[in-house]
């Protein structure tokens, strides 16, 4: 499913360089205390959303080169849609290693989603958070990605205006530099048709909800 796809991409862009952002996680108390506290509040999430019996359960197991079986993963459906998957160690049953849930809106499209993943070998805190919220205009599907920590670290946009076809994807670098850059993307009419009103804060989805 889309959402899927969109988002494993997403994964392999924040990822880089996350065994370094663990080390130096080690010596950030406060860090390692938001991080970990924002995991525990998308699983609180996940149980909320997940209580009642109307619930479909996928089970199956992951994992990585050498590893091909280092996680038992467990996708929550309801009438169909993901509303969360969990991962948790095989060798540690009770130890996360990813969570992720979606919220839909009316029409049934994801409207934010929240993820935390902690690296195989390192579990003092999440290296990887994200709070994704998503804007529908037309054919156009934007969202805007920020970490626990409430930086702004990943743009998208994709679909069709027009009859062409709009492919934006920028990464927190590039997002400073557009910021202020008065002839770059987000002056252009492509970029406010994606991304319009959709807020420029994570603001109160610094707590999954």
């Amino acid at each position: 499913m889309w959402k899927n796809l969109w988002w494993v991409g997403l994964l392999s862009l924040v990822l880089i360089g996350t065994a370094q952002a663990a080390e130096g996680m080690k010596q950030d108390n406060q860090h390692v205390k938001t991080w970990n506290a924002f995991a525990d509040k998308i699983y609180q999430l996940h149980r909320q959303l997940t209580a009642d019996g109307a619930i479909t359960v996928k089970k199956s197991l992951g994992g990585y080169a050498g590893n091909p079986e280092f996680y038992q993963q467990e996708e929550y459906y309801r009438d169909g849609r993901l509303v969360s998957r969990v991962q948790w160690e095989r060798e540690n049953p009770e130890q996360l290693h990813t969570i992720e849930v979606y919220i839909y809106d009316d029409q049934g499209r994801v409207a934010r989603d929240f993820v935390a993943a902690y690296l195989p070998t390192y579990h003092n805190a999440p290296t990887q958070t994200l709070i994704s919220l998503h804007r529908y205009n037309g054919d156009l599907h934007a969202f805007r990605s920020f970490d626990a920590s409430g930086y702004r670290i990943i743009e998208r946009c994709n679909g069709k205006l027009n009859g062409k076809d709009v492919n934006i994807l920028l990464d927190e670098d590039e997002i400073a530099d557009a910021v202020n850059d008065p002839k770059g993307v987000m002056q252009t009419d492509v970029y406010r048709q994606c991304f319009g009103d959709l807020q420029e804060k994570a603001g109160k989805y610094l707590n999954p909800q």
